[in-house]
């Protein structure tokens, strides 16, 4: 009986971590540590500023363009962003900027159709 339970559980998480999209499956399981990345503070800013106009962005640059955020919350994010393989870091000349990977820009671009559509929703205050 025990085996059984546990198969059914097997199979309800399959069943429930799946997404239809164009006609299959997607499942979300893979896509949890990147999506719970990016629903933290400042994250989407980051990857915003970091990709606009394709330019790599240093720290204080970057600190500068997000308004009313904390030098401590943008090193995390960094350090998180490059552990994930969104950004990298790259040193030149004795200066350090940051830009997206190849993952980043297609993070960057697939964000883009959810923000556009939730710009015409109205916001709720709870």
């Amino acid at each position: 009986m025990a085996g059984e339970s546990e198969d059914a559980r097997i199979d309800n998480r399959t069943k429930a971590c799946m997404i239809e999209y164009g006609g299959y499956a997607v499942c979300v399981d893979p896509s949890l540590r990147i999506l719970d990345l990016i629903g933290k503070k400042n994250t989407m800013l980051i990857i915003g500023i970091i990709g606009n106009r394709g330019e790599r962005k240093n720290f204080n640059e970057i600190l500068k363009d997000i308004p009313y955020s904390s030098s401590t919350i943008i090193a995390r994010r960094l350090k998180e962003l490059q552990a994930n393989g969104l950004i990298e870091k790259v040193r030149e000349k004795g200066r350090i900027s940051y830009r997206l990977t190849d993952m980043g820009w297609s993070v960057r671009e697939a964000l883009q159709p959810l923000l556009k559509a939730m710009e015409s929703m109205p916001i709720h205050h709870g």
